[in-house]
């Protein structure tokens, strides 16, 4: 009869420090992606602003509010805004989360006027998407007490957007140039993160 023999603490120890390594190595990996998704949030929204200045730069009106579209490209006026400096909302105090090349709204006109202007890729007036996929919105509303341009990212993880709020504002929900659609401290899931514009 052959006796089996076990592990020795040296052999255990060398497992379980090999085991806490992998584990370190995955938290660590972890944190590295959060920190890419949180800067990669913040840019996107760096690069929409200096996308918007480029195109006023160039045309000397905002997108989506330029009266001069249909004569620039040899559109019809429907592709028109009314040029007033305001990217007026369909509906009043809210975003259009679900543009189409039907919506007939300046918040909708914004995208076809930067992709004619080749600012950005695609064709219509279809919301682009953030970094985690979810649609982009901008208008001129009155979100949270405040009226102004917001540029808006809907689907945004709660941690996700209020560690972007805490690393490039005040880290509070309802104050400050970034602010969260829910209270960061009760809602799960996802959110979506304001920014203010112009």
């Amino acid at each position: 009869m052959a006796k089996s023999r076990g592990f020795t603490l040296i052999e255990l120890a060398i497992v379980l420090i090999i085991i806490g390594i992998l584990i370190g190595f995955i938290l660590k990996g972890q944190e590295l992606i959060k920190n890419a998704q949180i800067k990669r949030t913040y840019r996107l929204y760096l690069e929409l602003v200096a996308t918007f200045y480029s195109y006023y730069d160039r045309y000397g009106k905002l997108p989506g509010d330029d009266d001069q579209v249909s004569q620039r490209w040899g559109l019809t006026g429907a592709v028109d805004g009314d040029g007033d400096g305001r990217i007026e909302t369909l509906n009043p105090g809210t975003l259009d989360f679900e543009c189409t090349d039907t919506t007939n709204s300046e918040e909708c006109k914004v995208w076809e006027h930067l992709r004619l202007a080749e600012l950005i890729a695609g064709r219509g007036r279809a919301n682009p998407t953030n970094t985690f996929g979810g649609p982009v919105a901008v208008g001129y509303v009155t979100f949270q007490g405040v009226t102004l341009h917001w540029i808006a990212f809907r689907g945004v993880p709660n941690d996700i957007a209020r560690d972007v709020d805490l690393k490039y504002d005040d880290g509070l929900f309802n104050s400050g140039w970034i602010r969260a659609e829910n209270d960061y401290t009760v809602a799960t899931g996802d959110n979506t993160l304001y920014f203010k514009f112009k």
